[in-house]
């Protein structure tokens, strides 16, 4: 009887040929390549050491929550799981891994799965955008990248430029700054990566330029509106930043991560596709081993920047240059305390109205901002606001009413927009009328006053609608939306330190009005130097 033949298995004599050192190197990488293909966590770090040579990685639990979000991106399931949304946000503090995960890792890793994809990502400038782009290009070129997914895509040699690289699949990946046209291209997915310059958050003219730019560029560029998605990744810089904007144009159709360096209450966060659940408590750090106790405290000592860029609020809870505390309160009781607050004076040393007219009332145009405020020795007690889009007519009717209502003895009306009208016309029939020329800007002028809010001069009426309003404005300023009740109020302000009715002048009243046996007792102790009487008294 024959001998049987024996088949040989051709998968063995494959291996036959490696080494088992190099079989077990093999199987590692199609493993990883399997991991990285089907998590965009695990690709961030398998290409961290490509990135970012020689440092070490500190992974949190809000990059894993960051990673499900845009794998829904990937995946073209966002619409399904929120059908009204238009865009998704990320807020994060700086120098936690967004620009890499989200701006760099993220296109690349598409490109894993589906290399047809196209991309087009901005920033506020040329420069950062193209780093960027070098990055992603430097990922796909690197040895660790090609010899796991080499064989997925070329990149073309014709178009294969800093702002600008294709693969012979049919994606690309752009590069462009605010208030660049995009070539003329779009993309399937646009990443709108620090789009508002932090030294220039502050000008209105550049947030809506770049506000602007997301609304007649960025829309359009989408290349199916159905499917497609915005991402906007940056930390706050002012209500009305790119993230403020948008959230106010579309409010509840943003997807918002928001992910503050400290937990300011306890927070329950339900991740969107794995379910997983966590439980951020109150005062937690987000990665205490890189920001330790003394590097929070030492970030917390510029109020607003640790307000905005870290926590992700344009005003810190207690304020920016007025805080919530330094607000005094007339007409009701403290809720904690229940103590009844100070009641008005009987009656006024003076009493002021101060306009902050605007050039139009269309919905779109600045609010005119007009205020009511008594004065009795250095307090301030505001007794009304209108803040709203009044017309010329308007704005002068609501003065006199004004006037009337609280008996007032001035009118302070800033010369400017159509303040000069109203003001020519209502100093023919109204006496009182005083024109304010500005000095300086906005913040110096308020800065000029904050130190009469801090000694607790100034007081609101606590049950009135205005005063919530007003106190936001003046407590994130100079980071508000709008700013109207603010020039309002430190237009007041500065009329009254500069025409006798300061601190130091009612000290002097006090003082004169004292016997003069008084006044010798109370002056004898002072140096000529520092005595703030000196020459008023013979």
């Amino acid at each position: 009887m024959a001998p049987a033949i024996q088949q040989q298995d051709p998968l063995a004599s494959y291996f036959e040929d490696f080494e088992p050192q190099e079989l077990y190197a093999e199987l590692a990488i199609d493993i990883e390549k399997q991991e990285c293909e089907e998590s965009l966590a695990n690709f961030v770090r398998a290409a961290w050491a490509v990135l970012e040579p020689g440092r070490v990685l500190d992974w949190s639990w809000h990059y894993d929550l960051i990673c499900e979000y845009l794998t829904m991106v990937r995946d073209g399931t966002v619409h399904d799981r929120f059908p009204n949304a238009a865009g998704m946000i990320f807020t994060v503090p700086p120098r936690t891994l967004k620009s890499i995960l989200i701006t760099i890792c993220f296109p690349v890793w598409c490109w894993l799965t589906d290399p047809s994809r196209r991309f087009m990502c901005a920033s506020y400038s040329a420069q950062l955008s193209a780093e960027h782009s070098v990055k992603r290009r430097d990922l796909i070129q690197s040895e660790w990248f090609q010899k796991r997914w080499g064989d997925r895509f070329t990149l073309k040699g014709d178009v294969n430029r800093v702002n600008q690289f294709d693969n012979d699949k049919t994606g690309q990946m752009i590069a462009i700054s605010v208030g660049g046209q995009g070539l003329g291209k779009g993309g399937d997915t646009v990443i709108c990566d620090d789009i508002l310059n932090p030294q220039e958050a502050a000008s209105d003219i550049e947030r809506t330029t770049a506000n602007n730019w997301l609304d007649n560029t960025v829309r359009f560029r989408i290349n199916d509106p159905a499917s497609g998605m915005i991402i906007i990744v940056m930390q706050r810089l002012h209500e009305m930043d790119p993230v403020g904007y948008v959230q106010q144009q579309e409010p509840g159709r943003w997807l918002h991560v928001n992910v503050p360096r400290e937990a300011e209450q306890t927070e329950t966060i339900t991740f969107p596709a794995s379910g997983r659940v966590f439980v951020r408590p109150k005062g937690d750090i987000l990665q205490p081993k890189r920001c330790p106790p003394n590097v929070v405290a030492s970030m917390k000592v510029l109020r607003m920047v640790w307000a905005s860029q870290q926590q992700q609020r344009p005003a810190p809870l207690e304020g920016n240059l007025i805080k919530r505390s330094d607000i005094k309160f007339y007409g009701g009781r403290d809720p904690l305390t229940l103590k009844p607050d100070e009641p008005l004076p009987d009656q006024f040393d003076s009493v002021l109205i101060s306009a902050d007219c605007a050039f139009k009332d269309l919905k779109t145009s600045d609010y005119v901002a007009i205020g009511a405020v008594g004065v009795k020795g250095p307090k301030r007690y505001i007794l009304e606001i209108v803040n709203a889009h009044l017309g010329y007519s308007a704005t002068k009717d609501q003065i006199r009413s004004m006037r009337e209502k609280h008996k007032a003895d001035r009118v302070l009306i800033e010369d400017k927009a159509n303040g000069s009208a109203v003001i020519s016309e209502l100093i023919l029939d109204l006496p009182g009328i005083i024109a304010v020329n500005p000095q300086g800007g906005k913040t110096s002028r308020l800065m000029a006053v904050s130190g009469e809010w801090q000694a607790s001069n100034w007081y609101m009426d606590r049950n009135a609608a205005w005063t919530e309003p007003a106190i936001t404005q003046l407590i994130t300023f100079p980071n508000a939306a709008n700013d109207d009740i603010v020039d309002c109020l430190s237009q007041a302000g500065t009329y009254l330190q500069q025409n006798s009715f300061g601190i130091l002048e009612f000290l002097k009243q006090e003082v004169a009005a004292l016997q003069p046996d008084a006044q010798t007792r109370l002056l004898s102790g002072l140096t000529p130097q520092s005595n703030p009487f000196a020459g008023v008294f013979g």
